[in-house]
């Protein structure tokens, strides 16, 4: 009934309308050109063509199904980076053999484990998520600050701010060698990387103790090291994001972090209404 191909079988044209179709109706509309997914997709967003499926009826793009290998976990992981079916073929079958390809391909190339996202009001994908074995781990929650160009952020002379210094991403990432939080996908240093991120840290004895890389609407990424908690450090940090690259709003993702909620919380940064869950199945 379908003809099922890799993604680097057929041309980048198929599969954005397999996207683009299969997320016609979608509780979230999606909004973007060719390029720019291409561009996203296949770039930040780790997905690779060869761990890829569309399926076609008739020739035309019915399906899809992204994969990705996800760094940072202990173990091998395939990420799917989303999976679409067009409305008219749903029920008939076809997302169980897009799953299907994407878990053989997991076991060929040696990954003990999958893992996706899936917006947690999306009942219909999370139970068919459920049923081939995955489990939520992970909560995602959104959060936005509405700066509106101006600085809430008010220091005495006492503070820190003096010590912030701009660095490279090679200087933020030796903070991953004491970080062991878990980071959501889109807080991995291999995510960001290529991102027109800012960077910026404080340094103690010549060593960085905290840092933060953000873009002008976006914080991927703020850590301070224990023993600096609750000494301004972090609002050092967002003091000069927001100085330097004077954002109207700023935008924070984050994963079952009572650290990080507390302080979303302390600066009022509202919550999105939609939020999601990672899951994972584990490969026997």
């Amino acid at each position: 009934m379908f003809t099922i191909n890799k993604c680097s079988e057929v041309s980048d044209s198929q599969i954005f309308k397999a996207f683009s179709d299969g997320f016609a109706d979608y509780m979230i509309k999606v909004k973007m050109d060719e390029d720019f997914f291409i561009k996203r997709f296949f770039g930040p967003e780790g997905n690779d063509r060869s761990l890829s499926y569309i399926a076609f009826k008739e020739g035309t793009p019915v399906g899809l199904i992204l994969g990705g290998l996800k760094i940072g976990e202990n173990f091998k992981t395939l990420r799917c980076g989303t999976m679409a079916v067009i409305p008219v073929y749903r029920g008939t079958g076809l997302s169980d053999k897009l799953m299907e390809l994407h878990e053989k391909t997991a076991l060929e190339i040696g990954c003990r484990q999958t893992f996706l996202e899936v917006i947690d009001s999306n009942d219909r994908a999370v139970n068919f998520y459920k049923k081939w074995g995955y489990e939520k781990v992970y909560n995602l929650t959104y959060r936005s600050w509405k700066l509106k160009n101006k600085n809430p952020l008010v220091f005495d002379k006492n503070s820190i701010q003096h010590k912030v210094d701009i660095l490279t991403f090679d200087d933020i990432y030796l903070l991953r060698t004491m970080d062991k939080s878990h980071l959501p996908w889109q807080g991995e240093f291999t995510y960001f990387k290529d991102f027109p991120c800012k960077f910026y840290g404080i340094k103690s004895n010549g060593n960085i103790v905290a840092g933060i890389a953000a873009t002008d609407t976006r914080i991927f990424y703020l850590w301070v090291h224990p023993e600096k908690r609750q000494k301004g450090y972090a609002k050092a940090l967002l003091n000069r994001v927001i100085t330097d690259l004077k954002p109207e709003v700023l935008n924070i993702t984050y994963s079952n972090n009572s650290e990080i909620h507390t302080f979303a919380n302390h600066y009022k940064m509202e919550n999105s209404p939609i939020n999601q869950f990672e899951m994972y199945k584990w490969l026997e």
